[in-house]
């Protein structure tokens, strides 16, 4: 039975790992482990495999053969976060931390018997407490990930696996899986953070130049959201294999048996086969995707309609000829609040994600549209293109990307060649597809990556099989235009100008109280430093409660706000008072400095878009 102690410790500082191992308690085989006194000192542990018995720890000493464990971890970091994966008994746990008592320390054990074992064998109280940030039974999947990502986020410092080396040998696919998933969610987190910090700026940027579009243009996801309920929808990417199927496409544009939409670059492949989707979509933040639609504005194409993101790069839209609607993105904080209904309906949004295609897949699903047909979906190479013809600015793949790449199995089960980008584009596509209960997905990409939860099929095939009849409307974008409410723009605008002025006096307030603090360390005053330190907290909170921070500034510095939240903990914990002094200055002057600096960047756009909405109101 497990210590009372860690009972309680489990319950404050663990809490879903303790319901978690409540939940399986009475499942547990106990039999497979046993604890037996150790020949010289202490106990030790052996695991039932057949008629075998297999030792976790040393029979005669198994402090002594922890202690070699221990040593072959050299240069430990105060501060570093260290993960024990495999408990056994503990030892290797307790004296690592007598060794390095200043790391920050995590417990994965993915064998449940032999947890519940180290639980009811071994106090956790014996272990330094504070630094005890987690324990967790590997089994499932996403909880490891939840769990991994949590010290990712908080971890300043190295990242350091300490493993029991027989408890690998022992149960070798748990650990190659604990493995993979570690490598695959500090990938996933790198690129994450690769993408909010790279966009986090223009996703507000573009938010607020692009509002006067957004209140001038439809709503087309509260327009028509389930209207296309069992029409087919061609969803067309520009992989390479969309080259394939052109002569199919023009097929079923002329007969009307499907709606055609095409996602970022494929647009210009098509208009260079002189076939025009019945919607182009884009969502792309940067500058650079003004770029794909330069074609439509240079020929002043006026009969294709561009859905866009409402956090799309607004150079896009600038001079586009052809009808414009919108959709909002789940970046768009700025859209989030300032808009509301007449008739109070729910926002309807989209997510962000690594591709447009999967962006558009969240759309045609809302929209109602079954099935769902992916063409031109390679998310991968194909000998040495990226991408279909008439694409200008597209590039061969180079000798390097292809040493680079990863090999994944194609839709024919074979493997075909990708990298990192394509490979997270594609799970994303699979995880939407997963929760899109009832839709039905057929990729005809001929050579590329298979995608989960879809079928494949040739398009010719699916032509007389499912396009059967014309199902196309030519006024099928025409409707009720959703009207946002004036008079709540009105108040929000009116409510923001207000949090405008509050948020100069706050950047005030954060200077006034940091150069105090400054001072105070300077002269090593630290016992009235640390009564200030929590002045910096009730500005902070002030900040949080900010309109004009929450909407605009903090979203295009997501990334800053959550390195300064996250390191607040570590900072509280230094012991050295000056030492702890300068980091907390340092931190916060540096975050307020560059929040300063955004409110002067947006200032101007701020002006523009308050006329905006003055326009839209008196209009």
């Amino acid at each position: 039975m497990i210590l009372t102690d860690n009972i309680n410790i489990l319950r404050e500082s663990c809490p879903q790992s303790w319901e978690k191992i409540k939940s399986i308690e009475n499942n547990l085989d106990l039999s497979m482990v046993h604890v037996e006194p150790a020949k010289k000192e202490g106990q030790t542990l052996f695991i039932n495999q057949g008629n075998k018995k297999v030792y976790m720890h040393s029979k005669y000493d198994p402090l002594k053969e922890a202690g070699t464990i221990v040593d072959g971890y050299k240069d430990v970091k105060d501060g570093s976060s260290v993960i024990f994966y495999g408990t056994g008994l503990g030892y290797h746990i307790e004296i690592f931390l007598k060794k390095h008592p200043n790391v920050n320390y995590y417990i994965v054990e993915s064998v449940p018997e032999i947890l519940y074992t180290y639980l009811s064998e071994k106090s956790l109280k014996e272990l330094p407490a504070k630094r005890l940030k987690g324990i967790i039974l590997g089994i499932d999947e996403q909880e490891i990930v939840s769990f991994l990502n949590n010290i990712i986020d908080k971890t300043r410092k190295d990242t350091i696996i300490v493993e029991l080396p027989i408890h690998k040998s022992i149960f070798p696919k748990e650990y190659e899986r604990f493995l993979d998933i570690f490598k695959r969610t500090i990938k996933n987190k790198k690129s994450e953070l690769h993408t909010e910090y790279s966009f986090q700026k223009r996703w507000i940027f573009n938010s607020m130049k692009n509002f006067k579009y957004i209140v001038s243009t439809p709503n087309i996801l509260m327009e028509k959201k389930g209207y296309f309920k069992g029409k087919p929808a061609i969803l067309v990417s520009a992989g390479p294999s969309l080259d394939d199927e052109i002569e199919n496409l023009k097929y079923i544009k002329e007969k009307g048996l499907a709606y055609i939409f095409s996602v970022g670059s494929a647009i210009n492949t098509l208009i260079y086969n002189d076939i025009y989707p019945h919607a182009a979509c884009t969502y792309d933040p940067t500058a650079n995707n003004q770029k794909v639609f330069a074609k439509v504005k240079e020929q002043n194409i006026s009969d294709i309609p561009i859905i866009f993101g409402s956090s799309v790069g607004y150079e896009t839209l600038i001079d586009y000829p052809g009808e414009k609607y919108h959709m909002i993105t789940s970046q768009d904080t700025v859209s989030n609040y300032y808009l509301k209904t007449e008739d109070e309906s729910k926002m309807n949004i989209v997510f962000d994600a690594p591709t447009i295609a999967v962006v558009t897949l969240q759309l045609l699903y809302q929209l109602g549209f079954d099935p769902i047909i992916l063409v031109g979906q390679n998310l991968a190479y194909k000998g040495k293109k990226r991408h279909s013809e008439g694409i200008e600015y597209s590039k061969d793949i180079s000798k390097e990307e292809i040493e680079k790449g990863i090999w994944v199995k194609s839709v024919d089960g074979s493997e075909v060649l990708t990298n990192e980008g394509f490979n997270r584009m594609r799970k994303q596509m699979e995880y939407y597809i997963s929760i899109f209960t009832g839709l039905k997905v057929i990729n005809t990409t001929k050579g590329g990556a298979n995608i989960e939860g879809t079928g494949f099929k040739e398009l010719r095939d699916i032509i007389g099989e499912y396009l059967t009849d014309e199902v196309f409307d030519e006024n099928w974008l025409n409707g009720t235009k959703v009207i946002y409410d004036k008079e709540y723009l009105k108040a929000q605008a009116d409510k923001m100008d207000k949090s405008h002025s509050e948020a100069l006096k706050i950047i005030r307030e954060y200077r006034e109280v940091i150069e105090k603090i400054f001072n105070l360390v300077k002269n090593q005053n630290f016992s009235q430093s640390e009564n200030m330190y929590s002045k910096l907290d009730n500005i902070r909170f002030k900040m949080n409660d900010n309109d004009f921070f929450k909407t605009f500034i903090l979203p295009m510095n997501r990334v800053n706000y959550k390195v300064l939240i996250d390191g607040i903990e570590s900072m509280k914990s230094e012991r050295a008072p000056l030492m702890k002094g300068l980091r907390i200055i340092s931190t916060f002057k540096n975050f307020v400095e560059v929040c300063n600096n955004d409110i002067k960047l947006i200032e101007p756009v701020y002006k523009e878009m308050n006329e905006d909405v003055l326009s839209f109101i008196e209009g």
